[in-house]
């Protein structure tokens, strides 16, 4: 009877964890974003003589039912006593911690206190979260340079790789482009501080970039090193990235591929049957382009959404919008604001996205109590 009592307490057992462990696991997958907003309800028993004790209780109460919902871990064991178990226990413990919140109901009835809350939970600030989103490239002319040691085969050849630079751009997902492949970004700079009086302005025109986009200049170097008796050309790819009507310099990032040509001889024969397939040589670099591309416009993807507030018709707004990647309730921290009682930090206030147009949103601080004006000219930075 004993042996039948304990196989049922481990195929017991087994169930809880089993269980726990799936419990466990749908917390977790809930958890992938950054940041997300819920609404809780805490509850707590009414003390007339002292209110504020039962606010306070319900107030962490839902706080607590808050943190849980951003995600938790779940453990369990159970004490067992001469073959009977007397004690079954598991723990929940929050994996997210509420940021900021706000009440949005209090009601009160014979025997309880209840408040309702709108909060923000997330896990640390510092996460990145590199998710694919819209972007903007105004793509504008590079420059190709290569050296006299060069042969004349490879260096015919560095233009193509160059074009092929701006087609491989253009046919990326999610990447909508503007291609001004025939124009020097340092030109349009120049044509922008005066364009009234500027003939590039006056003939061309000048390439409208919203603040939310970015601008890109790719540029191809080509140059020899010898290593290892072999006669080696270094391909540089490199990428000029700026961002908004400012054009201001993002980042600035260069790959490079080794190209084995052919053995360093004195004799001719021996240099001429040693030199590599250019078929061959090309598909490398077209593979290399690709995979740098890739990875460029990947690390695009992990640049925080950031943007400009400004009050319009007494609403709070910001330049960016759906083609820039915001969504529909998409949070975003304000540095700088003094606040008290801030739960994330005094100096940071959260906002999330009310109306998103196309180049433009409007934004909702969650505390009520911040004036709009304050908020005139900060820098937004949106998270996931």
């Amino acid at each position: 009877m004993n042996k039948i009592i304990l196989k049922f307490i481990n195929l017991y057992k087994i169930f809880i964890f089993i269980a726990l462990l799936t419990f466990n696991f749908d917390l977790y997958a809930k958890d992938k974003s950054n940041f997300k907003q819920v609404e809780a309800t805490g509850r707590s028993i009414l003390l007339p003589e002292n209110i504020e004790t039962s606010r306070k209780r319900a107030l962490e109460d839902a706080i607590y039912i808050a943190a849980l919902k951003g995600g938790a871990n779940v453990n369990g064991f159970s004490a067992i006593n001469s073959n009977t178990i007397i004690n079954d226990q598991s723990v929940i413990k929050a994996t997210n911690r509420v940021l900021d919140f706000k009440i949005l109901s209090e009601t009160q009835n014979k025997e309880y206190l209840t408040i309702k809350i709108s909060a923000i939970v997330g896990g640390q600030l510092s996460k990145i979260n590199c998710k694919i989103r819209p972007i903007n490239i105004n793509l504008f002319k590079g420059s190709i340079t290569v050296d006299t040691n060069v042969p004349s085969e490879l260096a015919r050849y560095t233009s193509l790789w160059y074009n092929k630079t701006y087609e491989f751009i253009s046919k990326l997902p999610n990447v909508d482009i503007n291609n001004f492949q025939n124009r020097q970004l340092n030109k349009i700079i120049k044509s922008s501080q005066n364009p009234s009086f500027d003939y590039n302005a006056i003939t061309k025109g000048i390439p409208t970039i919203h603040p939310g986009n970015y601008s890109l200049v790719p540029k191809i170097a080509l140059t020899k090193t010898n290593k290892n008796s072999f006669a080696n050309y270094l391909l540089t790819i490199s990428f000029d990235l700026y961002k908004g009507q400012k054009i201001k310099l993002e980042t600035s990032k260069s790959y490079n591929l080794l190209i084995d040509y052919q053995l360093e001889s004195k004799f001719q024969f021996l240099k001429n049957i040693t030199i590599l397939d250019i078929d061959k040589i090309d598909q490398n670099v077209n593979n290399h382009l690709l995979k740098v591309i890739n990875s460029f416009f990947h690390d695009i993807n992990c640049i925080p959404l950031e943007g400009k507030l400004t009050i319009n018709k007494g609403k709070l707004q910001v330049d960016l919008g759906s083609k820039q990647g915001l969504k529909q309730k998409q949070i975003g921290l304000v540095n700088g604001i003094k606040i008290q009682n801030s739960m994330l930090n005094d100096s940071i206030l959260i906002v999330h996205t009310d109306d998103v147009f196309d180049n433009h949103s409007t934004l909702l601080p969650l505390n009520d109590n911040i004036k709009l004006t304050n908020l005139n000219n900060k820098i937004v930075k949106f998270v996931e």
